[in-house]
């Protein structure tokens, strides 16, 4: 299966997402301080997620983005913070990323979804 980051993202309203039975992966950006969006992978399509006005869903918390999929099952969930610190002193850009990627348990599921990378 591709990485996360090589699939082509689409646009994909909450609630149409919640209407799936299952979620095989969310990723919780961290796009600045208390400032946090989502994108899925759903049976290798990759979605970003987006309110009914179609702008990209965006919350102050984690745990707000967690509440939203409460009724859908949840395989793996992740918490991914990309640092602009390189870029910020003035490093040339590198070829890799500095791209985090923290497993995250659901806080809100029956059963704790277990860490697949």
């Amino acid at each position: 299966m591709p990485g996360y980051l090589s699939l082509l993202k689409k646009p994909l309203p909450l609630s149409d997402a919640i209407q799936y039975p299952s979620i095989d992966k969310v990723v919780i950006d961290s796009i600045e301080q208390a400032l946090f969006s989502v994108e899925i992978e759903i049976a290798g399509d990759a979605y970003y997620i987006t309110e009914k006005s179609g702008h990209r869903l965006t919350r102050r918390s984690i745990l707000a983005i967690q509440k939203l999929f409460i009724p859908v099952s949840v395989k793996s969930m992740f918490l991914r913070h990309n640092s602009p610190y390189d870029e910020m002193i003035g490093q040339s850009e590198s070829a890799s990323s500095n791209e985090l990627l923290v497993p995250l348990g659901n806080y809100f599921s029956e059963d704790d979804i277990s860490v697949n990378h």
